[in-house]
């Protein structure tokens, strides 16, 4: 397991080759990528945090997912400061022998760091700034990993 929060950004190609170089390469990876919208009027997105407390409540959404999950490897990186639209945000590449574990758990992972893990964002727009609150489809979605 590999967590990194900060704020440099990272280039996947590395991060895929760091994967497939600590063992023999896996049957199954699953990449996400997320990164900043592109939406009218976005200057920049701010994300705060706490990097060790949130790398703290990545590694629980990890052991979490490994316990749902066959995982071989799991590759988090999330950034957090000043970004503009575009740019990375977050990085969960999870490898396993079969790709339904590692689809799942891709999934379940991004699903909770975006619900659980301690990163406040905030969107700067050319007329207004405001705080991003959570959405009820992703409280939805929150219940639906918990009743699996």
């Amino acid at each position: 397991m590999h967590i990194e929060v900060k704020e440099d950004d990272f280039i996947i190609e590395n991060e895929i080759v760091a994967i497939e170089n600590i063992k023999d390469p896996d049957a199954a990876i699953s990449i996400f990528v997320g990164k900043v919208r592109k939406e009218k009027k976005l200057i920049k997105l701010f994300i705060d945090c706490y990097p060790e407390m949130a790398e703290n409540e990545i590694q629980k959404i990890v052991q979490n997912a490994s316990n749902r999950w066959k995982l071989n490897q799991v590759r988090i990186i999330h950034r957090y400061g000043s970004l503009d639209p575009g740019e990375n945000i977050v990085l969960v590449i999870t490898t396993s022998d079969h790709r339904g574990d590692c689809y799942s758990a891709n999934q379940f992972i991004m699903d909770f760091l975006k619900s659980e893990a301690a990163f406040w964002k905030k969107e700067i727009f050319l007329d207004k700034t405001k705080w991003v609150e959570q959405k009820v489809t992703d409280i939805s979605t929150m219940k639906d990993w918990q009743e699996d």
